[in-house]
């Protein structure tokens, strides 16, 4: 309708619609705060950028490291905090509001998994490229091979160590 903002556009729609879905990907969690570079990285990865020189963390998760350990001291810290860290702003909170009590469905290729960690409900989503907050075998095979197991402590221990 003439005269309306775009928020008041979409509010009216959503209103209306008889289900939602969601469709996200990084440009949901770069808006929320997850930024990759720039002040974010110099935080957190100072010792990576002067010893290696990181542009940002996405690079640096392809670096060759020497050892086991630097590549653990790596992703450790990168899962930490993008998946268990304090999230940068309350973006998906706010989605959240704007479907709860809602049938919805959400579909992202995000992996920091900010969806759940606001709340939004486990069997409504679907995050077709995983989860920082899951390991799973390098060579599944047998009853493991389609099973996933909870990082937190892992990458926790590793971060403190």
């Amino acid at each position: 309708m003439a005269g309306q903002t775009d928020t008041e556009r979409l509010a009216r729609s959503l209103s209306q619609a008889d289900a939602i879905v969601i469709g996200a990907g990084s440009g949901l969690s770069t808006a929320a705060g997850y930024t990759y570079d720039g002040d974010r990285l110099l935080r957190y990865f100072p010792d990576f950028v002067a010893r290696y020189g990181f542009t940002d963390m996405y690079s640096g998760g392809f670096y060759p490291f020497d050892t086991p350990g630097e590549y653990w001291a790596y992703w450790s810290r990168y899962i930490w905090i993008n998946r268990y860290g304090p999230m940068p702003s309350d973006l998906y909170r706010r989605l959240l509001r704007l479907v709860k009590g809602r049938d919805y469905f959400v579909l992202t290729t995000n992996v920091d998994h900010c969806f759940q960690r606001v709340g939004f409900d486990k069997m409504r989503l679907f995050y077709t490229q995983g989860d920082y907050g899951l390991f799973q075998s390098a060579e599944p095979q047998g009853a493991s091979a389609h099973r996933t197991y909870d990082n937190e402590d892992a990458v926790r221990r590793m971060v403190l160590s």
